[in-house]
């Protein structure tokens, strides 16, 4: 069971548990579909990065890339280890501002930014990255005095699929390669403070990787090296975004983290540069901390073997967007010798909605019984971040577990939670 996690996830009596919590009381507790998320084991994620460039440069800050989990109670829970954020709508930067963060920690990175984007974003106060010459060219117009940064494109791009991919040359983000200097010298010549220099080329590579992304580190440098004599100051940051994956499959390695810690900071002392180095990791932080736990309702013989569920992409759509690879197990009945393939399918109205990686692919699991608990793992990431009410279904309840007790963290939505803003008179 390469899943098993010190002090996180564990098999006790042949069930599954969530640091420490039987995963079928917390079913039983709140019912199901549930997001469960282990507190301690985020703060573990956290501690690791933060330790592991503190061995190599003490100038780091770690801005969590909240589009993976925006919960609250995660944001708080960050804030309190020093973390700051990495916002990518206004939304986002007004839950970050009301979970405590200090508008300077706050840097909203977005492309295609609207003019009403822009104006919420300058009554807030937060730091804008610039996307595009459009961009900057607009909030000249609506009146920016904060802070800035410019994302380029450093033309080279990595990720776990192709559309996690954030650079390159059929991508819509940041400025290219070609033109990043103009870039800055537009932007003193409209006057802004420009303070950072900005890259991200992917989300989700593991080790594979490292080589391609510390290649964009270096052309990152020295474009920063460029800015600063257009700007004729030094810049307060580079940031180098985000990417770092987890291990979904037992086949996967696990992300190397000191070589990327070591690889960024090595290359930033030897620059010259005085700025300090910004990250962005989302996923590595809280991917592996939450659990999606299901009940099995309909386990039958149809042309295949089926596990039907009371959720599905509706849930969790990595499977059906991506061909994503979960672990799944059978969280009644973890570790049965006889196993049966199955497909793991969900209850919407669509054909792809399994959580097998493809609706071919069947998942060898103990024998299953109808009331089971079925837990994906490491779903704390793009889970419930991408949830809908695709066929009107309500998205999960979630639950997080701190110290040894479990707490409703989301409550469960009604039917007029769904609709609420549907309007039910009578137009016609």
């Amino acid at each position: 069971m390469w899943w098993k996690t010190k002090n996180h996830l564990d098999v006790r009596g042949n069930r599954l548990t969530i640091a420490d919590i039987d995963a079928g009381q917390l079913a039983k507790k709140y019912s199901t579909p549930l997001y469960v998320y282990d507190a301690n084991r985020i703060l573990e994620n956290f501690q690791r990065m933060k330790n592991t460039f503190e061995k190599f440069d003490s100038n780091v800050r770690i801005h969590y890339a909240m589009k993976a989990n925006p919960h609250f109670q995660i944001l708080k829970l960050l804030l309190n280890e020093g973390a700051w954020i990495d916002a990518v709508s206004p939304n986002e930067a007004k839950l970050a501002l009301a979970a405590g963060y200090p508008k300077k920690q706050v840097l909203f990175t977005g492309t295609s930014v609207s003019n009403s984007d822009l104006q919420e974003l300058m009554r807030i106060g937060v730091r804008i990255n610039i996307d595009s010459f459009s961009q900057m060219k607009r909030m000249a117009k609506l009146g920016f005095q904060g802070e800035a940064s410019i994302r380029w494109n450093p033309g080279i791009g990595a990720g776990l699929h192709s559309h996690t991919i954030t650079a390159g040359k059929y991508i819509k983000f940041g400025i290219p390669e070609e033109k990043i200097l103009a870039a800055f010298e537009e932007a003193k010549k409209l006057g802004f403070n420009i303070v950072g220099l900005h890259q991200h080329i992917g989300s989700g590579w593991l080790g594979g990787d490292v080589d391609k992304f510390l290649e964009t580190a270096n052309k990152t440098i020295e474009t920063a090296k460029k800015a600063q004599e257009i700007l004729g100051k030094n810049l307060e940051f580079v940031d180098f975004g985000g990417g770092p994956g987890i291990k979904y499959a037992q086949e996967q390695l696990s992300f190397p983290l000191e070589l990327y810690a070591r690889g960024i900071a090595k290359r930033m002392q030897n620059s010259g540069l005085k700025a300090e180095t910004a990250i962005e990791p989302g996923r590595y932080l809280v991917g592996d901390a939450g659990v999606l736990l299901l009940e099995a309702n309909t386990v039958e013989e149809k042309n295949i073997s089926i596990i039907g569920v009371d959720a599905g992409f509706n849930a969790l759509i990595r499977p059906a967007f991506y061909g994503a690879y979960h672990e799944i197990l059978n969280a009644s009945n973890v570790s049965a010798m006889k196993l049966h393939g199955y497909m793991v399918a969900g209850n919407l109205c669509e054909s792809s909605d399994v959580f097998n990686k493809s609706k071919e692919e069947l998942r060898e699991l103990p024998t299953t019984q109808e009331g089971d608990i079925i837990a994906i793992l490491n779903a704390g990431a793009y889970g419930m971040s991408m949830a809908s009410n695709y066929n009107l279904r309500a998205r999960p309840a979630e639950a997080m577990i701190f110290k040894g007790k479990d707490y409703l963290i989301t409550e469960r939505e009604t039917t007029d939670d769904v609709v609420k803003k549907q309007r039910k008179d009578n137009l016609f």
